[in-house]
């Protein structure tokens, strides 16, 4: 019970017996779907793109096999483009249907922050451009994938541009911006005291040290 399991070898298409099931064609969609809903760049190239035992089946889903490739080589507005020529078809399976959407996103938001990561900053007139879609609405997506984590950048709304953020620099920021507020704070405990001490009429001086014989008269006898 205790011995590993064999490794598992290539299976070509013609080797499947459960075609009335499902089509051969079909597994090739359904784990290139979710391979680029999930995959970082580096895993969808060693899993899929370069894989022998995927090929078989990427072949005989020629459109699949082309927005893999769209996806993996940066050729995002070819692959998104792609992607809504098969939803339809996609919506018609049975056991797709209810996860299109859901893998949609996924892939669409896994493409922009693929997009991103390498710059330290990117126009979003260009980066909207790749995507097929408009500033403001880029912007909107954009945002949502800094609220979720998903990039570390922040949003320049005037300039249209998105800059990088490393940990360094946020760290940086969120020191900055405490020592700020300590600083805030003790400045208006001071001014509230002040206030406080003229409104009882008790005007601070600054002490002095007072030098020379001390005051009073010399005892007569």
């Amino acid at each position: 019970a205790g011995g590993t399991a064999p490794a598992a070898r290539p299976i070509h298409p013609d080797e499947l017996n459960f075609g009335y099931v499902v089509a051969p064609q079909d597994v090739a969609t359904f784990a290139a779907l979710c391979a680029l809903a999930t995959f970082d760049r580096a895993e969808l190239g060693s899993k899929v793109v370069e894989d022998a035992a995927l090929k078989p089946f990427l072949d005989l889903a020629p459109d699949t096999r082309e927005l893999v490739a769209d996806f993996y080589h940066s050729r995002y507005a070819s692959c998104l483009a792609l992607l809504a020529k098969i939803k339809p078809d996609l919506l018609l399976d049975p056991f797709l249907a209810r996860h299109v959407d859901a893998l949609y996103d996924m892939i669409r938001c896994r493409a922009l922050v693929q997009y991103f990561t390498p710059y330290a900053s990117v126009s979003m007139g260009l980066m909207a451009a790749a995507f097929a879609t408009t500033v403001d609405d880029l912007q909107k997506e954009l945002a949502q994938l800094i609220l979720s984590k998903d990039i570390k950048a922040r949003i320049d709304s005037h300039n249209k541009i998105v800059f990088a953020c490393d940990a360094d620099q946020e760290a940086s920021t969120f020191d900055r911006a405490l020592r700020s507020g300590i600083e805030y704070e003790r400045q208006t405990t001071a001014l509230l005291l002040r206030m406080d001490l003229m409104r009882n009429d008790m005007a601070m001086r600054a002490s002095r040290l007072v030098s020379g014989p001390p005051r009073g008269g010399n005892d007569e006898d």
